[in-house]
């Protein structure tokens, strides 16, 4: 192709979607620009009159979704009993970033949940099991001396007290 027939080519799509969007009624003959977020209403608009999906629903949908929203947000500010620096730790430990681009301290403690829940921390809790297990050992035989420490003592104890009572006379 040579340049001629491709840059016809552009002006006519150019010029099919600038048709468009003058049947949109977004872009008057006299405007060069016109605003995304009205052509995506007007898209949404024309979708919801072709499968039957009232505006009045839709709002009712929005509000619930919104009120719904709230609500779930509150409700995870109540449990979030956790200090900044524990959601920190936590998150340290999984090796999962701090804060996210544009993420809130109560979003990255959304994700700090939703880590704990999905990946369960299986080599941690190994090493906790085995811990436990040691400390439980010790302790018994820390138990066990004391023991046989107290039983050695009371005897001690009791020969002592049997020699004060001897008087050599």
């Amino acid at each position: 192709m040579t340049k001629g027939k491709t840059m016809d080519i552009l002006k006519q799509e150019i010029a099919k979607k600038r048709q468009l969007l003058e049947e949109k009624k977004l872009v008057e003959p006299a405007k060069k620009y016109f605003k995304r977020s009205e052509l995506v209403k007007l898209e949404k608009e024309e979708y919801y009159k072709k499968y039957g999906c009232t505006e009045t629903k839709l709002s009712n949908d929005e509000t619930n979704a919104n009120n719904g929203n709230i609500s779930v947000e509150d409700d995870v500010i109540d449990h979030a009993s956790l200090s900044r620096k524990e959601v920190i730790k936590r998150l340290r430990e999984r090796g999962e970033p701090i804060l996210l681009f544009g993420e809130t301290e109560l979003e990255s403690f959304k994700r700090l949940r939703k880590c704990e829940i999905l990946e369960p921390e299986l080599n941690k809790g190994l090493r906790n099991d085995f811990q436990e297990a040691m400390e439980r050992v010790d302790k018994a035989y820390l138990d066990e001396i004391l023991k046989s420490q107290t039983q050695e003592s009371s005897t001690l104890n009791e020969g002592q007290q049997q020699e004060k009572q001897i008087s050599y006379e």
